[in-house]
């Protein structure tokens, strides 16, 4: 039996290591939040976590992001990563569930569907095949 799109092929594990902000020329806010860990099959990560959005939504529960990032290996390769998603605040939570559809350099793409959790400063998940 082949895998199955609900079949998870791994895991990822990241802690948040910090944010910066800023804005674009029409005004809207830009979050970026750095992260790094791991993920199965792909080594040891880093990537940044972007929202960009009108002042006037910043308190949104809900909305697009994209992920920029690029993996290493033990072997000495690295991987790129660009994704696009999204992201939607548990009710009555400090964290959000964040959906992200990857291509990777290596021809990959996959889908990593996880919790940030910002009160423990974490972003874990499964990954699946896009």
């Amino acid at each position: 039996m082949g895998v199955q799109m609900s079949d998870a092929i791994g895991t990822f594990e990241m802690k948040h290591t910090g944010s910066h902000y800023g804005r674009t020329d029409a005004g809207e806010l830009i979050s970026n939040s750095n992260f790094e860990g791991t993920g199965t099959g792909y080594g040891v990560g880093f990537g940044t976590l972007t929202i960009i959005q009108p002042l006037s939504e910043a308190n949104a529960t809900s909305g697009k992001c994209t992920w920029s990032g690029q993996s290493f290996h033990e072997d000495g390769t690295t991987l790129g990563f660009l994704a696009e998603g999204t992201w939607e605040q548990t009710p009555g939570a400090n964290q959000w569930t964040i959906t992200l559809i990857a291509n990777v350099s290596n021809g990959d793409r996959i889908r990593c569907v996880g919790i940030a959790e910002f009160s423990s400063r974490t972003f874990a998940g499964e990954i699946f095949p896009a």
